[in-house]
């Protein structure tokens, strides 16, 4: 009844307006743990959950207490870390960040498309940059020790370049990134595969990306005190076949620790270019995944047209470590990380 009138609202409003009133209200709720939780119906008791055989342990440092995470893109700033738990969900990816804080592409730029199920976006990584959203887990993870209970939930960072960055100048911004969350993030993302910033989609192609990879990489080493900080690949889904393979391969050489499969569906919507999220990539996210998972065996979180519990099992089945959800979320509602936690238990 609650999410049937909230969505008339929100659905009548400009879809980024309705993203900031949406993330305003739950940093409000946050001050109130207890009214989250009756909205999201988040609680399940952990012994359960790893009773059930819920529990992801992809390293030491990166244990989940169920599969289910928050895409990038929603909370671009580190705004909703202190509360994602409370909202249903093990792990969340804050995002994308770049060197300097950027206002994205002109509005509008993010678009609902009911029947479908469907989110255009051509946001351009507007965020407010590298320096404010890590002092925001800085709070976060200070705020973190001083409990007796912290919260289990991981967080990973998706990094990108900044749009007047030139290509071949990127690995500077990505290695920068990484210095800077540094001890802060429980995992990196190297994020080349966004439509909405012009030629970044360039920097998937294997001579381009070696230089930024190993950039990432050698700033991990040089922060590491004992276990390194895993650092994931994001791919578009129109990386298919061999040059898929082929980009798997050699970012494993080079020391990636998994793969993120996939980001937007790139397309056009009134005469716009940007991505495609939600229903319409499900069968090429899935494609990918299962693509992926016989041409390598390092851990790939998937996402990309998760709508409900049955879609998230199936990526699971398709050899996915974990799932990401998004749009899902927009269309499902508050409750919806639960309801697929929930209904990842038929798993066992």
């Amino acid at each position: 009844m609650f999410w049937s009138w909230a969505k008339k609202f929100l659905f009548s409003l400009d879809a980024e307006t309705a993203h900031r009133l949406s993330v305003a209200l739950v940093k409000c709720l946050a001050r109130f743990p207890f009214l989250l939780r009756v909205f999201s119906k988040p609680r399940l008791d952990f012994k359960f959950l790893e009773e059930r055989g819920l529990r992801v342990s992809l390293s030491p440092s990166l244990d989940f207490v169920h599969p289910v995470g928050l895409a990038a893109g929603f909370d671009k700033n580190a705004e909703l870390v202190g509360v994602a738990e409370n909202l249903g969900f093990s792990f969340i990816e804050v995002g994308t960040v770049t060197p300097r804080a950027q206002a994205g592409n002109e509005k509008p730029r993010l678009f609902r498309d009911p029947p479908r199920e469907a989110l255009f976006n051509r946001m351009g990584f507007n965020n407010q940059g590298a320096d404010r959203v890590a002092q925001h887990l800085v709070n976060y993870r200070r705020k973190q020790k001083s409990l007796k209970n912290p919260s289990p939930l991981k967080v990973g960072v998706n990094l990108g370049k900044n749009k007047d960055t030139p290509l071949e100048l990127a690995p500077q911004d990505y290695a920068m990134l990484t210095q800077k969350f540094a001890g802060l993030a429980d995992y990196l993302v190297i994020n080349v595969s966004s439509p909405n910033t012009p030629g970044l989609r360039e920097l998937q192609e294997i001579a381009k990306l070696e230089p930024i990879v190993k950039s990432v990489m050698a700033e991990v080493r040089s922060h590491s005190v004992g276990q390194e900080c895993p650092v994931f690949l994001k791919l578009a889904p129109e990386v298919v076949g061999e040059q898929l393979k082929d980009t798997l391969q050699a970012a494993e050489s080079w020391g990636i620790f998994g793969f993120i499969l996939t980001n937007t569906l790139g397309g056009e919507h009134s005469g716009l270019k940007g991505g495609w999220s939600g229903a319409p990539l499900r069968k090429q996210a899935l494609a990918s995944l299962e693509y992926a998972r016989h041409a390598t065996e390092r851990p790939l979180i998937s996402v990309g047209g998760i709508m409900d519990g049955a879609d998230a099992r199936e990526r699971l089945r398709a050899g996915a470590s974990l799932v990401q959800v998004y749009s899902g979320w927009i269309y499902r509602g508050p409750t919806f990380p639960s309801d697929i936690v929930r209904s990842l238990t038929e798993l066992s």
